[in-house]
């Protein structure tokens, strides 16, 4: 998992967001992810070869969504103008 976490921050560096593992948002999230992996382990429906790749596949995942959410919140606290514009969504 640290692995995972070390990598998607030194992925992103330049922006400078960083991952803390006892943030309260990203607690839940990590619980979800692992009763995934654990599930798809028990399950064999995924044919796992490599455990210990496809949990660091899992967190990486994992803490590049939440790395998007944060870089995200932090572009629209220094940009207020753009975020208050209007979204059209795509039918």
């Amino acid at each position: 998992m640290l692995n995972a976490k070390c990598r998607v921050e030194k992925d992103h560096q330049d922006i400078g967001v960083i991952i803390p593992l006892d943030d309260e948002e990203l607690k839940p999230l990590m619980t979800k992810a692992l009763r995934r992996y654990f599930n798809a382990l028990r399950s064999n429906e995924k044919h796992i070869k490599n455990v210990e790749n496809y949990l660091y596949g899992t967190m990486t995942n994992l803490f590049g969504i939440y790395w998007n959410k944060l870089a995200g919140a932090k572009y629209r606290a220094e940009h207020p103008e753009t975020s208050s514009q209007q979204v059209i969504p795509f039918n």
